[in-house]
């Protein structure tokens, strides 16, 4: 899936309002006038709902990746590291230890 070309819309939007203009010039183009503006309207409309979701999109992603850096960093690695300096070498949980210490840090 891609995204709503702003470009395409525009020109689509400005064919249609030249459209509008010369329909709206000639006798008996009524019904043709009222279903190019309708279409126009919800071109808009429909653009505009995307532009929001995308906005919305944007900060969610925004609000994600600032959760993710505070638990890997400031939870995940400090924990990690107090864990490291408490288990033995010897235990079978320094083992599991390590293994998530590569799993966080994918080394």
């Amino acid at each position: 899936m891609q995204g709503i070309n702003k470009a395409k819309h525009v020109h689509l939007i400005d064919a249609l309002l030249h459209m509008e203009r010369l329909l709206s010039s000639e006798q008996g183009a009524c019904a043709c006038v009222q279903q190019t503006a309708q279409y126009r309207q919800e071109l808009e409309d429909m653009h505009g709902n995307y532009e929001r979701l995308l906005e919305e999109l944007s900060g969610q992603i925004r609000a994600y990746e600032a959760l993710f850096s505070q638990v890997k960093v400031q939870y995940l690695g400090k924990k990690l590291k107090a864990l490291k300096k408490e288990i033995p070498v010897e235990k079978p949980a320094f083992k599991v230890l390590i293994k998530n210490i590569r799993l966080t840090y994918n080394t």
